[in-house]
């Protein structure tokens, strides 16, 4: 794709939302065709009987959860989706014939489809696997690790070949399942990766150090004189954000700058919250100079509000993003590469390579996102 080609953007951006409708609305028999009742669990050990018994319901009511049909109580669908896990319960819809036959499918399972940045990684995970004979099948998360646990699932019922996984949780739910895999899977947390290096684990992870591009940009802002550094933090409580968050307070103090949780907005990772932070800033008596967002969306966000009011980018303040998207480099804004082609070329080629080899070992790969100085921070002034 074009990157700097509009068009082709929005048009990339159909495909995904087509996608997000076909996994959010239609049932799973609808888009895998072999699927249907006669479903089983691996080795016949374990029934939906079993469940109903430990879950203390009745089978139709596990069947109408397990088929995501008709309405369940949440406490009793949480009850229940409990007392799956527990019981290590894997209907393989795909039919017994499928435990030995590949589907020639691999899964790419990413948190939303707002965001630009995994339009790369897709067109490279799709280009890399169309040469050894395999279709890509995308999956929305919704970055949630209920979706990530029904990715992981997915795969377990044997309608994947192998997983991509572009993951926000940690939980030791998610990491049980996926330690219950016997097919490759590939874990993307978009930071630098806690379960890299683990002992004893199948799966490969691919880490980004978050942690640099934000120091980075901090540190850029600082040398360029900023002193009052505010910082669009997204959502707090996941990895992925917290690694950027204290690249941020390192930057301060390595640079002998208080820290000032007044210039820090939790929130989210869209557009909306950098509108919303711009607005308070906007309210302040003595605003900062500069602002460092954890992702571009934010950023965008941000320098749309601070331009309906009349605040001049980089007259008035410095901006800077992460993610590099096609609209930073349109609007001059500064941000960050993350390297998303070549991301999810890797893990493409990972997951071919534990296909065709049964003994392949688990790879840990790691990149280092790179600073693009624009106007917003004064160009030059910053690198």
């Amino acid at each position: 794709m074009n990157r700097n080609n509009p068009c082709l953007l929005n048009r990339a951006f159909r495909i995904l939302l087509c996608f997000r409708i076909i996994f959010t609305i239609l049932p799973q028999s609808e888009i895998f065709p072999n699927s249907g009742p006669g479903w089983r669990m691996k080795g016949d050990t374990v029934t939906i009987l079993d469940v109903a018994k430990r879950a203390g319901v009745a089978p139709g009511t596990v069947s109408r959860v397990i088929h995501n049909t008709g309405y369940i109580k949440d406490a009793t669908r949480t009850k229940i989706e409990k007392a799956l896990n527990e019981l290590n319960y894997v209907p393989n819809r795909a039919g017994r014939t499928l435990k030995t036959t590949r589907t020639g499918l691999i899964m790419l399972a990413i948190p939303d489809t707002s965001n630009a940045i995994y339009v790369g990684m897709i067109e490279a995970v799709q280009e890399y696997v169309d040469n050894f004979g395999y279709s890509m099948v995308l999956f929305y998360t919704g970055g949630k690790v209920k979706g990530e646990l029904k990715a992981v699932r997915m795969l377990r019922e044997h309608l994947v070949d192998g997983l991509f996984l572009i993951h926000f949780s940690y939980s030791a739910e998610l990491r049980a399942a996926i330690d219950g895999c016997n097919s490759p899977v590939v874990l993307c947390g978009m930071c630098n990766n806690l379960w890299a290096n683990a002992k004893g684990r199948r799966f490969s992870t691919i880490s980004i150090d978050v942690f640099h591009g934000i120091y980075t940009a901090t540190a850029g802002m600082i040398r360029a004189g900023h002193r009052k550094i505010a910082y669009l933090a997204g959502e707090k409580g996941t990895n992925v954000y917290l690694q950027r968050f204290q690249a941020y307070r390192k930057a301060l103090r390595d640079h002998g700058i208080p820290y000032d949780g007044r210039l820090v907005f939790w929130h989210n990772y869209m557009k909306n919250h950098g509108r919303e932070a711009a607005s308070a800033v906007l309210a302040m008596k003595k605003r900062p100079t500069a602002m460092v967002a954890s992702n571009d969306l934010q950023a965008l966000g941000f320098w749309e509000e601070c331009r309906d009011h009349g605040l001049a980018i980089p007259g008035n303040m410095a901006l800077s993003g992460m993610d590099n998207l096609d609209e930073m480099n349109m609007l001059h804004l500064t941000s960050i590469i993350m390297m998303e082609d070549r991301i999810g070329a890797s893990g493409a080629e990972i997951l071919m390579r534990q296909l065709r080899e049964k003994n392949a070992p688990p790879v840990d790969l790691s990149f280092r996102p790179e600073l693009v100085p624009r106007a917003s921070t004064n160009g030059a002034y910053f690198s």
